[in-house]
């Protein structure tokens, strides 16, 4: 893999914006929006893949924009939405949804407005209560599908978007390694002498990566929320399972019973080579308990792992050569691999990037990973 050169910021696993660009990220919560100007409607102004842009939504329709006015680069998410238009605060330009400029008040009726002053826009979707944009619609991915969400025995309760100084990369592989739990969760999601996890086959087909591992956590008593026994009698309970859409969403889901079972879900927006901001749910077989307990034991989670991943040299994961895996990374370097295998494709152009998606890998028992 040859390494970005000249100014292009360098990604996870030395790729590069242009091939992220291509799929949905979050930007914000739909209730960031309503919340981001009076009126409901925004604009609110986000970051993704290093590019500034503003989500509004302008006569009923949700829409993402670069956010600069095309008459003197200004930040559009400064000014305001209207009924039917996104106002400039500098000049009072006003833009519609379609992008098309629609007032230029220091003009007189008899003047044209310029063909060219148009918003720059991007794809935009509400999902999950969530603002989803895609940069570059060149090839038809979708947005990460949320099992939990459409699940009617599910209860799914969203957590509060944080940002890392680390890749999204580098959060991704936090939320997918287990082996780290007696160590960085000692006595919240594991401890030892429980340190050793069977290692699950990985699959990889139709734009995912699945596999399942054994897991030492135990459900507590009653419905509130559940833990590890820290002791060296733990037992396994059966195998929880992984789901990851490629590059940025992964689904945890557990099943603690018959009639109890649990899903996370998670996506890791790039706002820049060195920066995520994490989206995501905790979800539960619907009982008793108070959204709050769930979402204090995913705080206390992320409390122990933040100063452990914020700590990573690089903040992004560079070369593989510069760290040494062991088997049981296996998952994380079967995605390093499909990464770099997509940030390939994306390079030779958009049919390529489609294959290199829609690649099917089934592995057998004793499949050895290579990093």
């Amino acid at each position: 893999m040859t390494t970005q050169t000249g100014n292009e910021p360098v990604y996870d696993l030395n790729t590069s914006a242009a091939t992220w660009r291509h799929f949905w990220h979050p930007v914000a919560t739909l209730d960031e929006l309503r919340a981001a100007k009076p009126g409901g409607r925004g604009p609110l102004q986000s970051k993704l893949l290093g590019e500034m842009i503003g989500i509004a939504e302008i006569g009923g329709k949700l829409i993402a924009f670069e956010d600069r006015c095309s008459h003197r680069g200004v930040a559009l998410t400064l000014g305001w939405a209207e009924d039917d238009g996104l106002r400039c605060k500098y000049h009072g330009w006003c833009y519609g949804n379609d992008g098309s400029c629609k007032e230029v008040p220091s003009l007189t009726p008899d003047q044209p407005i310029p063909a060219r002053a148009r918003l720059k826009q991007y794809d935009c979707e509400e999902r999950y209560g969530l603002v989803w944009v895609r940069l570059d619609s060149s090839v038809d991915t979708k947005i990460p599908d949320f099992l939990g969400w459409n699940d009617d025995t599910m209860h799914c309760i969203m957590g509060e978007p944080y940002q890392w100084p680390c890749s999204s990369g580098r959060r991704m592989e936090n939320f997918m390694d287990v082996t780290h739990f007696p160590f960085t969760h000692w006595g919240t999601l594991g401890a030892p002498p429980n340190t050793v996890f069977p290692a699950y086959p990985v699959d990889q087909k139709n734009g995912t990566l699945t596999w399942k591992t054994d897991t030492y956590l135990a459900h507590n008593p009653g419905d509130d929320t559940y833990g590890p026994p820290a002791d060296e009698n733990a037992v396994m309970l059966p195998p929880a399972e992984y789901v990851i859409e490629v590059p940025f969403s992964i689904i945890l889901k557990f099943t603690w019973s018959d009639s109890f079972a649990t899903q996370i879900f998670m996506h890791a927006t790039p706002i820049d080579e060195y920066t995520s901001r994490s989206y995501w749910f905790t979800c539960h077989t619907h009982d008793q308990s108070s959204d709050q307990i769930h979402l204090q034991l995913q705080d206390m989670v992320l409390g122990e792992d933040y100063p452990v991943v914020a700590s990573h040299t690089p903040a992004r994961i560079g070369d593989p050569r510069d760290e040494v895996s062991v088997f049981p990374d296996k998952p994380t370097i079967f995605w390093r691999r499909w990464i770099r295998e997509l940030d390939a494709g994306a390079k030779r152009g958009p049919e390529a990037l489609r294959e290199a998606l829609n690649q099917v890998s089934i592995e057998s028992e004793d499949a050895q990973p290579v990093s």
